[in-house]
């Protein structure tokens, strides 16, 4: 067989292939000659573009299909184009029944041994469905932001494994704390994980939420309360995906600082059984504050806060803390005082 004969037949086989790969992955191939700045275009690209093949290659063409927006801006390749370097870049096309098109460009210059530039070679991908999940993942982050400010909570999402994904902070948590690509359970107080791992086992075999409350472990050795709602994420076929938590600082509830109002005057009642708690006589609290014995009592003698005498309320409410015990303010209930 001739040799040009073979080479024909190669250079068509070779076409047939790169139609093949166009068809199957959405691509195209677009080739100017910077001699002459002639344009020319594989099938790949009429298809992306959703043009004719009477359409002759051109900038123009490009431009016809591009939407708007993407068409005035263009810095980032035309600097490319300038410089001759390669480039990466991403626009919409908008095809002949409306629908909209992703479209990504990956332009290389081929220089010849002179060092020159003789061409440019651009790769064109279908990106629409890439986009479109980028697009959806943008907005569940957003949805997951919404929750956060609504609900004043740190959102939380997790793998089936409880392996962390996401998280959205919308109370102190920890500067420290890096919760990504760690498992939930391991932020949680030893001394409560077997209980909690019991919980979320039982939840994920039925397929349903659960709630706890929980102590956080910080890398700085502190911890906090926090009460934990996590609901699964199911498929359409039932099976979890994923793990939805929301959680809520609940330290100062659970240890009583939200009950301690340190700027609140105590009551004489508060004083008595703070005293009793402590078995400390009032002679004793006299010489340890420098208050009065007749005033101690005076203010010991009404069961509410006294109109006068407040500086002495105080040198006394912080003796006796200061001993051992804190005064509480519980919400719609009377004053109270208990041992730390």
């Amino acid at each position: 067989m001739h040799s040009r004969t073979v080479f024909t037949t190669v250079t068509e086989k070779l076409i047939d292939d790169l139609r093949f790969l166009e068809q199957h992955l959405g691509i195209g191939l677009c080739r100017v000659n910077l001699s002459d700045k002639q344009m020319l275009w594989s099938d790949g690209i009429y298809d992306l573009f959703d043009h004719d093949r009477s359409v002759r290659p051109s900038r123009d063409a490009f431009h016809q299909r591009m939407h708007p927006a993407d068409r005035q801006d263009r810095e980032a390749v035309n600097v490319a184009l300038q410089r001759q370097i390669s480039f990466d870049n991403r626009f919409r096309v908008i095809l002949r029944d409306r629908r909209i098109r992703w479209i990504r460009a990956c332009g290389e210059f081929l220089f010849n041994e002179s060092g020159h530039a003789d061409a440019l070679l651009v790769l064109m991908v279908d990106v629409t469905a890439e986009q479109s999940q980028r697009d959806l993942l943008h907005t569940r982050t957003k949805y997951l932001e919404a929750v956060a400010k609504l609900s004043g909570a740190t959102v939380t999402t997790a793998t089936p494994s409880g392996r962390i994904t996401n998280v959205i902070y919308r109370q102190p948590f920890s500067k420290d704390a890096k919760m990504l690509g760690t498992r939930w359970i391991e932020w949680a107080k030893p001394d409560d994980r077997d209980g909690l791992l019991k919980r979320w086992r039982e939840a994920s075999e039925r397929g349903e939420g659960f709630e706890s409350e929980v102590r956080v472990c910080f890398p700085d050795g502190s911890q906090r309360w926090r009460q934990t709602r996590a609901a699964p994420i199911p498929s359409p076929e039932g099976k979890i995906v994923e793990w939805l938590a929301l959680s809520f600082d609940i330290d100062n509830e659970r240890t009583g600082r939200a009950w301690q109002d340190l700027g609140r005057p105590v009551t004489g009642a508060q004083l008595r059984a703070a005293r009793g708690l402590l078995r400390m006589s009032v002679q004793k609290l006299s010489e340890l504050t420098g208050v009065s014995v007749a005033v101690i009592r005076r203010l010991e003698e009404l069961d509410g806060v006294s109109m006068c005498g407040a500086d002495e309320c105080r040198r006394l409410r912080a003796e006796l803390e200061k001993q051992g015990v804190t005064f509480l303010f519980p919400k719609g209930l009377k004053p109270t005082v208990t041992l730390r």
